[in-house]
Formats: C-alpha cells, sequence, structure tokens
C-alpha cells in the first residue's frame, strides 16, 4: 500500500508539470495510472483490516508495541497524503476528501504507536518487578 502510495504521489506530481514534450506525451497515461494505483491501495485498506480482525479478535493475539507497528503507520500516511494529491492533480473532489480523512487516521495513528513505543519499556520493566503468581 505504501508503494503504490508513493507511485500516485509522483504521478500526481508529474501531472501537474509545466507542458515540456515528456510531460504533454505521457500526461494521460500518468494520470490514469495513478487513479488505477490509488484504487489499488484503496481496496487494501479493507483486506489490512480483515487480517487485523482475523489476527487479533478471531485469534486473540495481543496487541503489543513492535517496531512493525511503523510499517504500518507509514502506508496510512503516505495513502493520505497521495490522495490529497491525486485529487488535486485529476481534479477529484471526492479523492482528496478521502485523503483528508485518511490523514487524520493517520495522525491519529501516528500518535498512538509514538505513544505506545514510550509506554512498552515502562510495561515490560513493570511486568519484571511485579511477581507472578
Amino acid at each position: 500500500m505504501g508503494a503504490a502510495a508513493i507511485t500516485v504521489l509522483a504521478g500526481s506530481r508529474i501531472v501537474e508539470m509545466l507542458d515540456t514534450p515528456m510531460v504533454s506525451v505521457t500526461r494521460g497515461l500518468v494520470a490514469g495510472g495513478s487513479v488505477v494505483l490509488w484504487s489499488l491501495a484503496s481496496w487494501l485498506i479493507p483486506v489490512l483490516v480483515a487480517i487485523g480482525w482475523w489476527r487479533h479478535v478471531r485469534h486473540r493475539i495481543r496487541l503489543a508495541y513492535t517496531p512493525d507497528l511503523w510499517g504500518i503507520v507509514f502506508p496510512l500516511g503516505m495513502y493520505a497524503v497521495a490522495g490529497i494529491y491525486l485529487g488535486q492533480a485529476d481534479r477529484l473532489p471526492l479523492v482528496g476528501a478521502i485523503g483528508g480523512v485518511f490523514l487524520w487516521v493517520a495522525v491519529a495513528s501516528w500518535l498512538v504507536t509514538f505513544v505506545a513505543m514510550f509506554v512498552a519499556p515502562l510495561r515490560s520493566s513493570h511486568s519484571e518487578r511485579v511477581p507472578h503468581r
């Protein structure tokens, strides 16, 4: 999802470039490809939510901080920024609005992960001091 979002962002920036022979010839292809990749990234969101539900609800694997969580936060932020820029470049207000909503989701995810990063060592040191029954 992150790689698709980065590509969408790059494509959106190319679509907004001033006319040069290469940009003029490829602008339509780049704009269309960006929309396809944004659609792919959008399709991955319910898949990732379903995998998270399957892992943490169905199989009851405890959600705890690991550095791997940043690998989830980054694609959310890239998806948001890519949606905002794609909405502007291709004049797609719905895509831009979705990007704006996901920007808040990404900021909230970043804050939760950032706080969890600092709380995790405190929890582990506390659990080492508390005797197990």
